[in-house]
């Protein structure tokens, strides 16, 4: 059996909103359709039902807190450690929505905090801005940054910089567990692994599959061949 682990933003759906997706895209997803696909992203249930794709095996949803087992029920295993790190985390979830709401504020950015749920617990907190503004969520990235690096809460919570979003969640909720714990479930009948992504912070995920598929144009090959790309001009001086 060939599982693929799958982020579906800009792979399955449209790089950009609004837009459709490219003969690429459309012409990948028929290829792995005939693999046992498994969603790993940031959605909710309610969220993937707008990805063009039928899911019918297991789905890792909310940035690896939510695993469904193909019967399309919340595993109770995986619930139950995700219960208990957010029980851990509830006051830092919301000191965090705390100061996600101030660097809006004192900023005057037009940013927009919310704090998540999931099963009566804080599960993350986002921020956007209601017009998508990409130098307000630079800016706010930039404060939230050094909340996280000057605070009590260093190396606790993990910041996840996207372009419509901030995220920020346990560093224990993450996808590459879920995926871990997905692969352990199916058991010695994955004969090969695959991770799909265009997200650079999905790396962690895609290293613990066989092989990796990244588009050539997205900002994970793009960050790498910058970072090539400097390794050679310090060799060159």
């Amino acid at each position: 059996m060939i599982v693929t682990f799958i982020n579906p933003a800009g792979i399955l759906t449209a790089s950009t909103p609004g837009e459709e997706p490219t003969t690429a895209q459309v012409t990948l997803a028929s290829l792995l359709a005939n693999t046992e696909l498994i969603p790993v992203t940031g959605l909710d249930e309610e969220g993937l039902l707008d990805v063009p794709a039928a899911f019918t095996s297991w789905q890792v949803l909310r940035h690896g807190a939510v695993v469904l087992n193909p019967d399309g029920e919340e595993d109770a295993a995986w619930r139950s450690l995700t219960v208990e790190t957010l029980e851990e985390y509830e006051g830092i979830l919301r000191l965090a929505h705390q100061a996600a709401e101030h660097i809006g504020w004192l900023g005057q950015l037009g940013t927009e905090a919310r704090l998540h749920e999931r099963h009566g617990l804080p599960l993350m907190v986002t921020l956007r801005h209601r017009h998508d503004l990409t130098h307000a969520l630079d800016a706010a990235a930039r404060e939230w940054r050094t909340w996280l690096n000057e605070g009590p809460f260093q190396g606790r919570l993990r910041l996840i910089e996207e372009a419509d979003a901030l995220t920020l969640l346990p560093r224990e909720v993450n996808p590459e567990g879920a995926v871990n714990y997905v692969l352990s479930r199916l058991g010695g009948g994955v004969t090969l692994s695959l991770g799909v992504s265009a997200v650079p912070s999905d790396a962690a995920f895609l290293a613990r599959c066989d092989y990796a598929l990244i588009p050539g144009e997205g900002p994970v090959l793009t960050a790498a061949l910058a970072g090539l790309g400097g390794a050679g001009d310090g060799e060159d001086e």
